[in-house]
């Protein structure tokens, strides 16, 4: 990896470049030295847990959300995101995934229904707070239930390609399930609440 940034910087031309040069080779080009070199016996990729609440509601459902608006004119579409709404946040994004599927049912091809249904059951069944084969399974078909109706979505022109990482990360879930538990025990939804009580209502009676 330090090799392709070293020969990127003697290549590059303008920051963006150099940017694009390391993309290339699939490497980012703003860590030139990784900081988990000294520990011979840790496994990296079992450090970053799932998260549900920035993975799952404010990255794949909100991917759901934004396919599902159809193009018009004269229509706000929130273009800079729900989480521009003051009031909006984790308790009603779970809301609106309720009511989601319901609303699009008879309004887009069944495709897509078929697709949105699968995202949506594995959000809920990733929150189950006690797993076993079984419903470990039931997750690991809704993935196989996505990825056989997905290409709808580039049909249709929905999305050019599916190669978005969160979506990629569902598959390291039910394996996250198997060596740490159950997502309570590691759900970044409750540290939010802690850093909303002792941090943010803190700081603002202070001030």
């Amino acid at each position: 990896m330090s090799s392709v940034i070293k020969t990127a910087h003697q290549q590059a031309t303008s920051e963006p470049n150099f940017h694009t040069l390391c993309m290339n080779q699939d490497v980012s080009g703003g860590i030139p030295r990784l900081f988990w070199e000294g520990f011979p016996f840790c496994d990296i990729h079992h450090v970053t847990t799932p998260n549900v609440l920035h993975q799952l509601y404010q990255g794949i459902f909100k991917h759901i959300v934004s396919w599902s608006l159809p193009p018009c004119y004269g229509v706000w579409h929130f273009k800079n995101g729900w989480s521009m709404l003051e009031q909006i946040g984790g308790k009603e994004r779970k809301h609106m995934a309720w009511i989601l599927l319901g609303c699009l049912i008879g309004k887009v091809p069944c495709g897509v229904v078929l697709a949105f249904r699968a995202l949506l059951d594995f959000i809920y069944l990733a929150q189950y707070s006690l797993h076993d084969d079984v419903t470990l399974r039931y997750m690991e078909d809704t993935l196989k239930e996505f990825h056989k109706h997905k290409d709808v979505l580039i049909n249709l022109s929905i999305h050019n390609d599916l190669d978005i990482p969160k979506i990629h990360s569902l598959h390291h879930y039910i394996n996250s399930i198997y060596l740490y538990g159950m997502m309570d025990n590691y759900n970044t939804e409750m540290f939010e609440h802690f850093h909303i009580d002792f941090c943010k209502e803190g700081r603002r009676v202070s001030n």
